[in-house]
């Protein structure tokens, strides 16, 4: 459960952008076979008979190389001791070309079980069982959401199958809590899933926790990310709806500042709502500090309308080098529920601007907490 946070006094929904004071708490703590052989060509009739014969002789098998090796040794004692005057010499020589012959089968037989041991074809991992069939996907889908967008303060509830693939992707098993009947969150009794602030889970299983954070897949493969907010439904949903129009006054604002630049589908998204307050918030206070040219926002939550589940990363260009590098510090000295989860200087999309700036990317966890801008935080 996501815990209740509170803002500075005298935050309203306005956002003073153009005064000289930051808006956000920033303090910080901070070879190919082949025998050369000789083909004989027989004419005519001697051609088929020939072959006719063949067809019915049975070859012997090939000698084995202890076999050659004998032979070998057999035939040069015998051409080459008739020769020698001293027998003792020929015994010497004799002992030397046996030791040599042998190395040389030694060598070329490891050289052949090595070389068949590592052409020999290696039986294809199963996937778990977590990751097979459409199921699998969509958890392998919601896994790595999770993993890279919802706050690691979040404890998550998980049926086990969900929990395998959020280890996998580098949950940590003591933010996982089973989940083992149809309940999640504050509502969650007798589910196991008591205290977790975030369930992902098959539908049916999370049907305790009413407010939806993402969804991955489509019917019975379906996995939801979701939540239980504080104080039930109803209050939830009255808080929403403060929050969309906080978001759509200050997004306004914000597009009438003559230190924020913001153009195209950016717009349109500021005067819409669909900008997490977190971000609205950042924006007011670094344009208290340096003029900034939105470049875009993103981080939306996979089948969840952005009005419910704004964007949660914006990339801005503004200052030189070393103010971007002083803007940098200052977003990460906030303190929650300002802190973001990544801020980096980055190039931005298609390479540097007209102007040759960088830029800095701000995102935010999910999920997005309610009254910021009213004065009623809450997660």
């Amino acid at each position: 459960m996501i815990p209740t946070r509170t803002v500075a006094a005298g935050m309203q929904s306005g956002i003073p952008v153009d005064k000289a004071l930051g808006v956000c708490s920033a303090v910080s703590d901070d070879p190919a076979g082949g025998t050369s052989g000789i083909g004989i060509q027989l004419a005519g009739s001697q051609t088929r008979e020939a072959g006719r014969s063949a067809a019915h002789r049975t070859l012997p098998g090939a000698p084995s190389w202890g076999r050659v090796l004998a032979t070998t040794v057999s035939l040069w004692v015998g051409r080459r001791v008739g020769r020698l005057r001293h027998p003792r010499l020929a015994l010497l020589l004799t002992m030397c070309v046996v030791v040599a012959a042998a190395a040389v089968v030694t060598v070329t037989q490891a050289g052949g079980t090595s070389s068949r041991t590592a052409s020999a074809p290696r039986p294809h991992a199963a996937p778990p069982a977590w990751a097979r069939g459409t199921a699998g996907a969509a958890r392998t889908q919601a896994a790595t959401w999770v993993a890279s967008q919802l706050s690691s303060a979040e404890t998550v509830g998980c049926d086990p199958l969900m929990c395998a693939a959020l280890r996998a992707h580098g949950v940590a098993a003591s933010r996982l809590l089973p989940v083992t009947s149809g309940a999640a969150g504050s509502d969650a009794a007798g589910s196991g899933a008591v205290g977790a602030g975030v369930v992902v889970a098959s539908a049916p299983a999370v049907q305790g926790a009413p407010v939806l954070l993402a969804s991955f897949g489509s019917g019975a493969s379906q996995v939801e990310v979701r939540t239980a907010p504080p104080g039930g439904s109803a209050a939830y949903q009255r808080a929403a709806a403060a929050d969309l129009a906080a978001r759509r006054s200050a997004g306004t604002q914000l597009l009438n500042s003559q230190r924020i630049q913001v153009a195209g589908p950016a717009a349109g998204q500021l005067q819409a709502g669909e900008v997490d307050a977190r971000v609205l918030i950042m924006l007011a206070m670094l344009a208290s500090q340096h003029p900034w040219r939105v470049v875009g926002f993103a981080g939306a939550s996979p089948g969840v309308p952005l009005t419910e589940a704004p964007f949660r990363q914006v990339t801005i260009t503004g200052p030189d080098a070393a103010d971007l590098a002083a803007s940098l510090a200052m977003v990460r000295a906030q303190r929650a529920p300002y802190q973001p989860a990544r801020a980096v200087v980055i190039r931005p999309p298609g390479g540097q601007d007209a102007q040759g700036q960088m830029a800095l990317r701000i995102d935010f966890a999910a999920p997005s907490p309610l009254g910021l801008l009213t004065g009623g935080a809450s997660g």
